[in-house]
């Protein structure tokens, strides 16, 4: 069977890995804002996957699921990050949704990243994005990091229709565990 590595480390990013060492190929998972490497359990989980010859290494974005964030919150430095992770385990593809998938672009953009990528949800420009974060971010311009407090608060109601129902108590664990207070120097800076 496949084993998966839970919550190991590696220069600040919170991993599970899953699959041989020795693998064919590695390939970097990349979870969106807020969202921690236990998204991407399920698919660690398929079953074909156990037989196949590829190792994943699902990463939690420095500073999200309330992990310790780098001083440099830029797109351009996590992606430096980003970079080296992938150099580091050798990743031969990068998989990004959203956050990561923007993470990613800008690995390739920057150079830090010459493989494959596969792209979830990425934004390509402040239209793309959600205007949620954009309202929060006004709003804490004024009330600070309270706006993200209230929004840990409900988030559960919130994206309990949009998460697998069988995982979605985990999952909504996953994304109250973020501190508010560097939500909103993150959204701020992105």
């Amino acid at each position: 069977t496949r084993a998966m590595e839970a919550h190991a480390q590696h220069e600040g990013w919170t991993l599970r890995e899953s699959g041989p060492a020795s693998a064919d190929q590695t390939v970097l998972l990349l979870p969106g804002a807020l969202c921690t490497s236990a998204f991407y359990d399920d698919v660690l989980a398929v079953p074909n996957m156990s037989t196949a010859s590829i190792r994943f290494v699902a990463a939690t974005v420095p500073g999200h699921g309330g992990s310790e964030p780098p001083d440099d919150l830029s797109m351009e430095n996590y992606a430096r990050l980003a970079g080296k992770l992938a150099a580091d385990f050798r990743c031969d593809g990068v998989v990004g949704h959203s956050l990561g998938a923007n993470v990613a672009l800008e690995m390739a953009a920057a150079g830090h990243f010459s493989g494959p990528l596969v792209l979830l949800s990425p934004s390509f420009s402040r239209t793309d994005e959600s205007k949620f974060p954009r309202a929060l971010d006004r709003m804490s311009s004024v009330l600070g990091h309270l706006p993200y407090a209230a929004m840990l608060k409900v988030i559960g109601p919130a994206m309990k229709g949009s998460l697998p129902p069988e995982r979605q108590d985990a999952l909504i664990a996953e994304l109250k565990k973020n501190d508010p207070r560097f939500l909103r120097r993150q959204t701020r800076r992105y």
